[in-house]
């Protein structure tokens, strides 16, 4: 941390918070708030003369809140940079601070928030996580029985510079424990609140197992557990370590803990699963080995920086196994707990990779991007009228729309990802996308239902998902029906109802659109916004004449080639049930309805090269004949 301070390239903004992102790769605008500390930072010292002398103490939140701390103070002494800060919710404007600060004057009362605007060319996402609340588990009596403490409130107990400098002591009497219970998985691993496993709390409990046999030699210690989970390297030997060192592991999460009142002993009742049967056991501590969590301000970052988060609430990268560390926006990288929960040395080397993708970015003059860009109509976009609207920007997972009153919709094509949402969900039609325009698809369309379209399903696949689990039921050698036919396309969110409604209008026997499941989505939000479009569908078609049994959705990815090869089977067997002249019948009946419907769509500058070339292609017919 010292050394980062002096890098003569590197500035620290410490107490600051990030409120506003804007730009692209290579040129992002950061507007960073700089809390105020009521201490000028070019004038303190950090003497600590000024904390010595405040009569206010308030719980020191990197103690655990085990200790106090003075109503000025510094998070802890190696802090950086070491300068004071006044938490001015707990200060009784006494000046006591003010007097002993004497010459240096670095006490100031009148500060307000500053506003620093940075123009960078990359962003990296380092926000570490919180740790699980364990008073929500009633059964564990954390913050009812005094001498039940997190993992965390016993490190700094055990630690040398800790609030009882090394010394572990049971909060109730002050006294040394002799026997003490670690409970592993609190909180994760758990249905009611966190289902992932944290991945470093079986090593941390052994360490501090480890610690207190060699500081307690005669401490009785138990180690409770679902699983120990030891992937890393020497963790195996280490985990045998303890065992061999004495310390005690039973399998089994316990059922409760109730304390004696004269002595504040713990009984842990638990079911021994080597056993059996169930025990129970009297410490006199319990430690608590607490999930990791994402922190607070998480959802806020993400909505600021345009990232997706897992369904565990962390940051999901742009691909688990190839990008690991790029985030789905462009010139943004992940590193560290932000994206999952990591120990010391996958963070570091995670880090390190976040640091190099960066570097790409920094020391590149040009910056190329996908041409597969969305592009707006001005003419058509009623944001230019002065009508409000802003549809597109809202289907936008990247915040790559500015929607102004009087002006058309403006798409920063170097966030534009391509996913093709904002297109299929304008309801004026004023925008198309490059390489998936309105009029290749419908040309697609067209001539895959040339002939006997009442015999073929028609496919709409998501490119990075559904298209990959045909391509795996091809490589698989998984038999179905030949008589479908798809059509790629980079997003599920890009799947316009017109073009379904354009497949059934040309006779589509059935009609399937896929895409990724919510999880898996390459375009952050780019499935929900699909789902919520395909749910509306059914209700169209059946007021249009169309049995809306020849709709169908389905979430595939890429490795469930099988699945697309049943849902494929399982559509043409139902199509097989339909009478093939009642299906002509049907659509000769929609059909009018369905152009009424489309006219204008079909009328739009995007749809002109295809007409065009229908056009052209008729009066070949003709020639020919």
């Amino acid at each position: 941390m010292v050394d980062a301070a002096r890098h003569p390239n590197i500035e620290i903004l410490a107490y600051s918070e990030v409120t506003k992102v804007d730009g692209y790769i290579g040129n992002f605008r950061v507007e960073v708030m700089k809390k105020p500390r009521y201490v000028i930072e070019d004038r303190c010292n950090g003497c600590g003369e000024c904390a010595r002398v405040c009569p206010i103490e308030v719980p020191n939140s990197f103690e655990m809140d085990i200790a106090p701390r003075k109503a000025i103070d510094v998070p802890h002494d190696q802090a950086v940079p070491l300068v004071y800060a006044i938490d001015i919710d707990h200060c009784i404007r006494c000046y006591k601070c003010v007097e002993a600060c004497g010459k240096l004057d670095a006490i100031d009362f009148s500060q307000e928030p500053e506003f620093v605007e940075l123009d960078v060319g990359s962003i990296i996402v380092a926000t570490g996580f919180e740790t699980f609340d364990p008073a929500v588990i009633p059964e564990y009596g954390y913050g009812v029985y005094p001498n039940v403490i997190t993992a965390m409130e016993l490190e700094r107990l055990s630690n040398s510079s800790g609030p009882t400098v090394g010394r572990v002591v049971r909060p109730s009497d002050g006294k040394t424990p002799k026997s003490i219970a670690m409970i592993q998985c609190v909180g994760s691993r758990d249905s009611r609140f966190m289902e992932y496993c944290s991945g470093f709390c079986c090593m941390y409990t052994i360490k501090n197992a480890l610690l207190l046999h060699q500081t307690y030699p005669d401490m009785d210690i138990t180690i409770l557990y679902m699983d120990i989970r030891t992937p890393g390297k020497g963790y195996e030997e280490f985990y045998n370590r303890a065992r061999a060192a004495g310390i005690r592991f039973i399998r089994g999460r316990p059922s409760q803990i109730t304390e004696d009142p004269e002595t504040h002993n713990l009984f842990v009742e638990v079911e021994d699963q080597e056993l059996g049967e169930v025990i129970e056991l009297e410490v006199e501590m319990v430690s608590l080995s607490t999930a990791a969590i994402p922190q607070a301000d998480t959802e806020r970052l993400s909505s600021v920086l345009a990232l997706s988060r897992s369904p565990s609430g962390f940051y999901m990268e742009y691909h688990p196994k190839l990008r690991p560390v790029d985030s789905p926006s462009d010139g943004v990288f992940l590193a560290g707990a932000a994206q999952g929960p990591k120990d010391i040395p996958a963070s570091v080397a995670q880090g390190s990779a976040a640091a190099s993708r960066a570097a790409r970015v920094l020391t590149s003059d040009t910056w190329e991007i996908e041409p597969i860009v969305a592009k707006v109509w001005p003419e058509l976009c009623i944001s230019a009228q002065g009508k409000k609207c802003g549809i597109c920007a809202q289907a936008c997972p990247y915040n790559a729309i500015i929607v102004e009153p009087g002006q058309p919709a403006q798409i920063i094509q170097a966030k534009c990802h391509g996913c093709g949402g904002c297109a299929a969900e304008c309801p004026h039609d004023a925008i198309t996308q490059d390489h998936f325009t309105d009029a290749q698809i419908v040309a697609q369309i067209r001539e895959l239902l040339r002939e006997n379209p009442e015999e073929k399903i028609l496919v709409f696949m998501c490119h990075w998902c559904s298209y990959g689990g045909a391509d795996s039921a091809g490589t698989s050698h998984f038999e179905y029906p030949s008589n479908s036919r798809g059509i790629r396309v980079m997003c599920s969110a890009r799947m316009d109802q017109e073009f379904i409604l354009e497949a059934f209008r040309r006779g589509a026997g059935m009609v399937l659109v896929s895409g990724c499941h919510p999880q898996d989505c390459h375009y952050i939000t780019g499935q929900q916004v699909a789902a919520k479009r395909f749910s509306r569908v059914p209700r169209t078609l059946e007021r249009l004449g169309i049995n809306p049994e020849r709709f169908r959705v389905e979430w595939i990815s890429a490795a469930e080639g099988e699945k697309y090869a049943r849902v494929i089977t399982e559509m043409s067997e139902k199509l097989a049930s339909f009478d093939k002249e009642e299906l002509r019948a049907e659509t000769e009946r929609a059909r009018p309805a369905i152009e009424k419907r489309l006219r204008r769509w079909m009328m739009t500058p995007h749809m002109a090269p295809f007409l065009k070339d229908e056009e052209e292609q008729e009066v070949e017919k003709e020639v020919m004949a």
